[in-house]
């Protein structure tokens, strides 16, 4: 693998189309093509290097800046990257909220952010949530006052189109965050519909400060992406320990290859771990054997995305 980069030209280019608010769909296309084209091909610590001291401190930057999932990514108000409101801003496409963050952007900003909510990433995740809330939706018919765990639920946004939940067919629904932030807009919006919340990160939950157990699914959206093999594995062991018989562990993570790979490193500081199938069945492979009925792999439609479905003998 190459070392170094030397090419800035089309961060260059960019900056000059951005500018003048020209062709901007083209622009970020191309932007993206080239940022994966060498993030692919050059060494981690060169790529690294390259992120940090040339595209952060070009004049484009200030232009994509004006992109507010860009910029929030970036500037990371609650700690890191990816957070509820920013979620939020990518579900925006589909539910239609007005944010502070959103409006009163320039044009560029506007049509920048337009070009994000459709690209790969933000698709994926939209596609995420329909097959969450039908997950949850399943469940509940086929089991009575079923009992559900969201692990990182951020605002829990599946839940406002769950049937399940929205009809009061739940037994309980349980969702855990380190974003008391976050927990408060869920207590407020769907807390009234019975579901309960919980402070509590990932390492309390490894560490066994947490001990929770008869749920029938046992979900966890986004939190994997951030999580090593080793620590990933541990969790699902966790989770899996949590489920009735018969119960169901269901765990997303993006798989590599996304278009917006290189940009979302580059110039969000947004750093994932990629998975491919193989790599997330692996993280199956430390729970008991006697006690797992099946593991199911799939995408969502964009395939940009798998799930790994884990069902518990009942």
């Amino acid at each position: 693998m190459t070392t170094t980069i030397t090419s800035t030209n089309f961060l260059d280019m960019g900056a000059a189309r951005l500018e003048r608010v020209e062709d901007v769909a083209e622009t970020m296309a191309g932007l993206f093509f080239v940022l994966n084209g060498m993030r692919q091909y050059v060494s981690e610590s060169a790529w690294k290097q390259f992120a940090a001291e040339e595209c952060r401190q070009h004049s484009l930057m200030q232009f994509l800046q004006q992109d507010p999932l860009t910029s929030r990514a970036f500037t990371k108000p609650r700690g890191y990257a990816g957070d509820a409101v920013m979620m939020d801003m990518v579900y925006a496409a589909e539910d239609g909220y007005n944010f502070p963050e959103v409006e009163g952007i320039s044009e560029l900003g506007r049509q920048l952010y337009e070009y994000e909510l459709q690209s790969s990433a933000p698709k994926a995740v939209r596609a995420r949530r329909r097959i969450i809330c039908e997950k949850v939706d399943n469940v509940a018919m086929k089991k009575p006052r079923a009992h559900i765990l969201s692990l990182a639920c951020g605002h829990l946004r599946e839940a406002y189109n769950c049937p399940a939940l929205l009809e009061g067919r739940l037994g309980r629904y349980v969702a855990i965050d380190q974003d008391k932030e976050s927990l408060a807009v869920v207590e407020r919006e769907v807390g009234p519909l019975g579901v309960e919340t919980l402070a509590a990160s990932v390492r309390d939950v490894l560490k066994g400060r947490i001990t929770l157990t008869g749920f029938d699914l046992v979900y966890a959206t986004g939190l994997y992406d951030y999580l090593t093999e080793s620590v990933a594995q541990r969790l699902c062991e966790i989770l899996f320990g949590m489920l009735n018989p018969g119960g169901r562990l269901l765990i997303a993570n993006f798989l590599p290859g996304i278009t917006n790979a290189g940009y979302m490193e580059a110039f969000m500081d947004w750093w994932l771990i990629y998975r491919t199938e193989a790599e997330l069945h692996r993280l199956a492979e430390t729970l008991p054997d006697e006690q797992v009925e099946m593991i199911n792999l799939f995408g969502e439609e964009n395939k940009n995305i798998a799930f790994l479905e884990v069902a518990r003998k009942g």
